[in-house]
């Protein structure tokens, strides 16, 4: 039954990215908004093996980024969820428009669902405090390097004061909306019978 789970949850992560359009900024805290399909990601990747989760990071990174990045060179890079750019350094030291590229983040999704790999026994026993924790984490910190890169691209880092609200946010509204998709990724999993296995894990410690 584990291809019937993994083509749900690839389906659900699908129907996620055009759920997220439909989604509302909140105005007073920087735009922040729930970011559906990065926080689906991280907890899908609680539940699949680490082949299918780094088939879910490519598939969802370059998702969101053909959405999300600029594609006009005639216009200046913007931050496609971090929406803080000073608005008068809009370009690099030597006058180039700066932006990011197609792809990047498919690593940031990579590292995030490696770590979130390593506490897949916790979502098999139903403890998800310490999970739901983390993916506020993970998409605190996917953020926050996505803003330091595009930083360090521009040769200017400049913290607004709007930042800190935004990430923080962010991570409250990923936390927030967490426990029911872990419960929803729970039940189908035990609707289509399907084990989450830690196989390197137990084959390490037990020799089998």
């Amino acid at each position: 039954m584990n291809y019937l789970f993994n083509t749900a949850v690839f389906v659900m992560l699908t129907l996620a990215f055009g759920v997220q359009e439909f989604i509302p900024a909140i105005e007073f805290a920087q735009q922040a908004r729930v970011l559906l399909p990065p926080v689906f990601f991280f907890a899908a990747s609680l539940s699949v093996s680490f082949p299918v989760m780094l088939f879910l990071a490519l598939f969802t990174g370059l998702l969101w980024d053909a959405r999300h990045l600029p594609y006009k060179e005639d216009k200046s890079p913007t931050q496609k969820v971090l929406d803080l750019s000073a608005q008068n350094a809009p370009t690099s030291h030597s006058g180039l428009n700066i932006k990011l590229q197609v792809g990047y983040s498919i690593f940031l999704f990579g590292v995030a669902g490696t770590l979130m790999q390593g506490i897949r026994p916790l979502f098999k026993r139903g403890r998800w405090e310490l999970p739901v924790i983390m993916i506020g984490l993970a998409t605190f910190l996917w953020l926050l390097v996505e803003f330091l890169l595009l930083s360090f691209l521009r040769g200017s880092f400049e913290f607004h004061s709007g930042l800190w609200t935004k990430l923080g946010t962010d991570a409250l509204l990923a936390m927030l909306v967490s426990p029911p998709l872990l419960f929803v990724l729970h039940m189908l999993a035990r609707v289509l019978n399907y084990e989450v296995r830690n196989e390197n894990l137990v084959y390490r410690i037990y020799g089998s």
